[in-house]
């Protein structure tokens, strides 16, 4: 899922934005968790997402002060993968999708599991898992597809077996 940011998105619209996979933003985008200011907290994922995308002490700074993020800080942080003026976002979500479109369904499936996993069990599971998944991919249509393409200098067809 890719979160196509512009404008403003504050409390439970930055937290559907937190809950996707990419993050896109128009350079004039401003981020907040503003709910303290309301004698409240985020309660939607956003004090789990935040803190595991950028850091605890990060996240405990901007939702514990209400903070506002600017384009450039969201960035650094590590908020959002790529800034770009508001009028190349359309542009730079699109290349986006045809890049993550050209690349086997499968091995992307698998990735985003596998990553998804990464914070929610110990090391030695997460090494195990991805082991796993590692070897059932070696066994796909796709990854020999791959392969082959590349030994034949061509764009590999996948098709997500």
């Amino acid at each position: 899922m890719i979160a196509k940011l512009k404008g403003y998105a504050f409390g439970v619209g930055l937290e559907l934005a937190l809950a996707c996979d990419f993050r896109i933003a128009a350079d004039d985008i401003q981020l907040a968790l503003p709910e303290i200011k309301l004698g409240m907290i985020p309660g939607s994922g956003g004090t789990q997402r935040l803190a595991r995308l950028i850091g605890l002490g990060r996240a405990k700074d901007a939702i514990m002060r209400g903070r506002r993020l600017r384009a450039d800080e969201a960035l650094s942080l590590g908020l959002v993968g790529e800034v770009v003026p508001a009028a190349e976002l359309d542009g730079a979500v699109d290349r986006l999708v045809e890049e993550l479109l050209a690349l086997s369904p499968l091995a992307l499936a698998t990735a985003k599991h596998v990553l998804d996993a990464a914070y929610e069990v110990p090391l030695s599971e997460g090494l195990r898992a991805e082991g796993e998944a590692y070897a059932r991919l070696r066994e796909s249509r796709d990854f020999r597809e791959g392969v082959e393409a590349f030994l034949e200098k061509r764009a590999p067809r996948f098709e997500g077996r």
